[in-house]
C-alpha cells in the first residue's frame, strides 16, 4: 500500500492481514487499493467479493468433493449394476484416495484425487457411463422413446430419429449420475417427443 505495508489475503477463510515494520493485524474495514490498482472491500476484516465470483468458487468446491462419489455412480451404476466394467475399479480406488486425504486434510483445500475425478468425468472412452439398470426399474422417458423410434430389436437403429433418440437417452444417464431421484431435463424432453409423432415415428 502507499504507505508501505503489506497486505495478504488468506485464500481460505478471505481475511486480510496488514503487515509493517514486522507487526500484522487484521485490516480495518473499508475500501482499499492496493499497489497493483485492485480495489477490495472489507467488512468485519473479511474482504467481500463479487456474489457471483463467490457462488462460481463454492460451486466448484462443491464438484471436487463430489467428483469421486460421481465418477463411481457413473461407471460402476448407483446400485452397482456395472461393477464388472474395468473402469469401474479404478473409479473405486479414487474414491478411497479422497476418502483418506479428506481424513488428513480439514481445511477446503482441493484435492488432488478430487481433481482426478473431475478429469476423469470427462473421459468418457474409458469411464463409460453404465447403462445397466436394476431387474424390475420401471423405465426412464428416455428408454420408452428408444424403444418407440429403434424397435424392440433395434430394427430401426439406422434411423435419424433412433441416432436422436440414443443421445437423449445418453444424455438423460448422464443428468441421473448427478441428480438421480430427480426428474431430468433430457426425461423432460424425452417425455415431449413421446407426444412428437411427426420427429419421433414409431419404429415399424
Amino acid at each position: 500500500m502507499v504507505d508501505g505495508s503489506r497486505i495478504t489475503i488468506d485464500p481460505i477463510t478471505n481475511k486480510a492481514t496488514r503487515s509493517s515494520e514486522g507487526v500484522s493485524s487484521q485490516l480495518w474495514d473499508g475500501v482499499h487499493r492496493l499497489d497493483n490498482g485492485a480495489v477490495i472491500i472489507v467488512r468485519d476484516g473479511v474482504v467481500v467479493r463479487d456474489a457471483i465470483l463467490l457462488e462460481s468458487q463454492q460451486q466448484q468446491m462443491e464438484e471436487e468433493r463430489e467428483a469421486c462419489t460421481l465418477l463411481v455412480r457413473k461407471v460402476c451404476g448407483q446400485h452397482d449394476e456395472c461393477r464388472g466394467h474395468p473402469a469401474c475399479n479404478p473409479a473405486r480406488q479414487l474414491l478411497a484416495l479422497e476418502q483418506e486425504e479428506a481424513q488428513q486434510q480439514w481445511d477446503r483445500r482441493a484435492r488432488e484425487s478430487s481433481r482426478l475425478c473431475l478429469d476423469a468425468l470427462t473421459q468418457n472412452d474409458y469411464f463409460q457411463t453404465c447403462t445397466k439398470r436394476p431387474t424390475g426399474t420401471p423405465s426412464t422417458s428416455c428408454e420408452v422413446l428408444r424403444q418407440k423410434v429403434c424397435g424392440t430389436r433395434l430394427q430401426c437403429a439406422g434411423t435419424q430419429a433412433c441416432d436422436l433418440a440414443n443421445q437423449l437417452l445418453l444424455m438423460e444417464m448422464d443428468e441421473q449420475v448427478l441428480s438421480p431421484d430427480i426428474f431430468t431435463q433430457t426425461g423432460a424432453q424425452c417425455r415431449e417427443g413421446l407426444g412428437n409423432p411427426d420427429l419421433f415415428s414409431r419404429c415399424e
